[in-house]
């Protein structure tokens, strides 16, 4: 048996999708993860030398 790939989508693109940006859970988070950089800095291996 061979296997083949589907070249037709999972799903649908909606451009009525919610913003979760003003969402608590999702703020809580994004300070947390804020505070957690501004105290150990960022991965060296993740910033792009030039």
């Amino acid at each position: 048996m061979k296997n083949t790939i589907k070249s037709q989508p999972k799903g649908k693109v909606s451009k009525d999708v919610k913003s979760y940006g003003n969402d608590p859970y999702f703020q809580k988070k994004a300070k947390e993860s804020k505070a957690f950089l501004e105290k150990h800095g960022f991965p060296e291996e993740l910033i792009i030398k030039k």
